[in-house]
């Protein structure tokens, strides 16, 4: 349980900086809100200076939160729960629509209830958020889960463990060798293009 708690204290936005979607919807006890046109805010520059000091448990328990939403985007958690309707799914429903029988699908389905991804009845059925079901379902017009998947998940987040030994050697790979592998490029393309055409569509709807 301890590791639910650190999960817990570490979402916030300062910890998603720039990338953060989260926002002030209401709590929907068992149902996720219909999809309606929720505003798609960033962590500004006022809100990360909010607290006069670092929140030190944020940034070093935060990389738990990122995986579990990851990880859900990687098993298709998000999209079973959506295609289900209000009523959402239970743990045994989900391993059979996810094709995941591993014991700790429960762990990271409780994981997803304490950073808000997904809300759970007292009948222990696991709902979606307005948040997630807008941004996180792959048939919403919003989604930019394939951004989040490929590029965070399975790239960046990879090229950041490395960070302690780039800066003592001062060796970094470069763009051109990374891009030499023709998966490397082409999951990149695909992530780049899932999130500049959630943002497109951000900015033509704010106009």
């Amino acid at each position: 349980m301890a590791s639910f708690r650190a999960i817990a204290r570490c979402v916030r936005p300062a910890v998603a900086g720039a990338t953060s979607r989260l926002s002030t919807a209401a709590i929907v006890p068992r149902a996720a809100a219909p999809l309606a046109p929720l505003s798609r805010q960033f962590a500004t520059r006022e809100s990360w200076e909010a607290q006069e000091d670092v929140d030190l448990d944020s940034v070093a328990y935060g990389f738990m939160a990122s995986q579990a939403l990851f990880t859900a985007l990687e098993i298709g958690v998000f999209d079973a729960i959506a295609a289900a309707g209000e009523a959402g799914l239970d743990v045994t429903a989900l391993r059979k629509q996810c094709n995941c029988d591993a014991p700790r699908l429960q762990t990271l389905l409780t994981s997803l209830v304490a950073v808000k991804c997904l809300r759970r009845s007292a009948e222990g059925m696991y709902t979606l958020s307005p948040n997630t079901a807008q941004y996180m379902v792959s048939s919403s017009r919003h989604f930019y889960g394939d951004y989040l998947k490929f590029q965070i998940g399975r790239q960046f987040y990879q090229r950041m463990g490395a960070l302690p030994e780039v800066m003592t050697t001062g060796k970094a790979p470069s763009y051109a060798s990374w891009f030499s592998d023709p998966e490397v490029a082409q999951t990149y393309t695909q992530a780049q293009h899932n999130g500049s055409v959630a943002t497109a569509k951000y900015l033509v709807k704010k106009k």
